[in-house]
């Protein structure tokens, strides 16, 4: 029987501005610092994710402005405009959760990471409904592989919009990654329920139930991973781990 050590390959976008998409590329966990570090191609102007705070009511012109020449800055790559135009907007309005958030990406870019914390927790103070800058914690928390802390703040994500797959698919992920197998093989599948589901949240279910060892179950997850997403760049990668699965399952039992 082939062996089962399998490198487990991560999808995970850079950290959010405003919206999120998942970024399909794979990652393997030396590459997953750097891949944080680099923010989503897509950012569109939703500082609060539909969640909005009297205090955001109540931004003042000159703050917004600044706020949207930094995400043009984003768009452009330019990191340190960016920053410079975020702390002026935080300056203007210092409770600003959309800005701070949005600075925690631009440090995370930059490669600071003690700013990038000061700064999600920023937003995070300011508004503690602010589902996507728990997302981005969370993003960094994998980041630095504390897949506890990770789990806590995508918790939170869940359970303000429960409707989130990203969120739902690292959940999934956070969870298998410290062995908490059943959980991760349920939040896997509420994933897949959701209107926009990805194929990845089977990977994760499939390598859930190679620990448990239910072979026939892990099958079952590859294939709909392959019917999903046959193009995916972990088509090969899934295909091979199919491969070994269907092994084990027709092996005799010792």
């Amino acid at each position: 029987m082939k062996s089962l050590a399998l490198l487990f390959a991560l999808l995970i976008a850079g950290p959010a501005v405003a919206q999120i998409e998942l970024d399909m590329a794979p990652v393997g966990a030396a590459e997953l610092q750097q891949r944080f570090n680099r923010s989503a191609n897509s950012l569109r102007d939703s500082s609060s994710s539909g969640l909005v705070t009297v205090s955001e009511l109540s931004i003042p012109a000159k703050a917004r402005k600044e706020f949207d020449r930094a995400l043009e800055s984003l768009r452009k790559q330019d990191s340190k405009q960016a920053l410079q135009q975020l702390n002026k907007a935080v300056s203007i309005y210092p409770a600003f959760p959309g800005a701070y958030n949005n600075l925690g990406v631009v440090y995370a870019r930059l490669g600071d990471a003690a700013c990038e914390r000061e700064a999600l927790q920023k937003a995070i103070e300011l508004n503690d409904h602010f589902a996507l800058a728990y997302l981005n914690w969370a993003r960094m928390s994998l980041a630095n592989s504390d897949f506890r802390d990770a789990e806590a703040a995508l918790t939170k994500v869940f359970n303000l919009d429960p409707s989130d797959p990203i969120a739902t698919v690292l959940l999934a992920y956070s969870q298998f990654m410290q062995g908490h197998f059943a959980e991760a093989i349920a939040t896997s599948g509420r994933a897949h329920t959701l209107e926009k589901p990805h194929a990845f949240a089977h990977r994760v279910a499939a390598r859930a139930f190679e620990k448990e060892r239910q072979w026939d179950r892990a099958v079952a997850e590859l294939k709909m991973f392959l019917e999903e997403d046959p193009n995916s760049p972990l088509s090969g990668s899934v295909r091979r781990e199919l491969e070994i699965v269907q092994d084990a399952q027709s092996a005799p039992a010792q």
